[in-house]
């Protein structure tokens, strides 16, 4: 069954919404096999599966896919939307070793959507590094989801109108505003998904992009 998997992710004459269901079958999957065919799928003419594979190791947190999203970050012939996603891996799988990349393509990545997801990716991982028993199994678990979410859900604010605010405010630091995000997600409801949906008029195509994503999971 892996290889048939594996087979079909990489096989480009197959419809797409074939691959799609190969690759996150893999992804549930894990091991050398599915991970190597996802690192491959990254680099597919498609830019939207080349984005999921990449979106996939994430999820996987597996350190031995970190050369190769660190490869695809720095490949400047990819789609940013590529490489956005393989930033976001590389928090999502949160090791520390993955910091000086990450500030490097903060400042010199000519796409802004990604020097956005750097800026997520290594606050996450300070995250990571400084919240004791917050480690990254602790982190997922906040999402009743059971997805690796770029920013832990905001737990400071207790009303949605402040979360709204905060989600809504052009002025905050990107991070923030995800975590705002996620706590409305995870608060559910109509107000916390009217405010969800008011967000999708922000300038930030990055926050546009994980807002779709959110509403998907809703």
């Amino acid at each position: 069954m892996e290889k048939f998997l594996c087979d079909r992710l990489l096989d480009p004459t197959q419809p797409i919404s074939e691959r799609f269901r190969a690759l996150f079958s893999l992804r549930n999957l894990k091991g050398p096999g599915p991970r190597n065919a996802l690192i491959q799928a990254t680099r597919d003419s498609s830019n939207l599966l080349a984005h999921e594979a990449a979106f996939a190791l994430g999820q996987m947190q597996d350190a031995e896919a970190i050369p190769a999203l660190k490869a695809v970050l720095n490949d400047f012939s990819l789609h940013p939307i590529v490489r956005h996603e393989a930033a976001e891996a590389l928090g999502a799988i949160g090791l520390e070793s993955n910091i000086p990349l990450l500030k490097n393509s903060l400042v010199l990545d000519p796409a802004q959507e990604v020097r956005e997801t750097c800026e997520l990716a290594l606050q996450r991982i300070e995250e990571l590094k400084s919240g004791g028993s917050d480690d990254k199994a602790s982190m997922a678990e906040k999402s009743p989801f059971l997805s690796v979410d770029p920013a832990a859900p905001a737990s400071s604010y207790s009303s949605i109108d402040k979360l709204r605010e905060v989600l809504l405010d052009e002025e905050r630091g990107m991070y923030e505003r995800y975590s705002a995000l996620f706590a409305l997600r995870n608060h559910g409801g109509e107000e916390a998904v009217s405010a969800i949906i008011d967000s999708l008029g922000t300038k930030s195509a990055l926050l546009k992009h994980e807002v779709a994503y959110v509403l998907g999971q809703l």
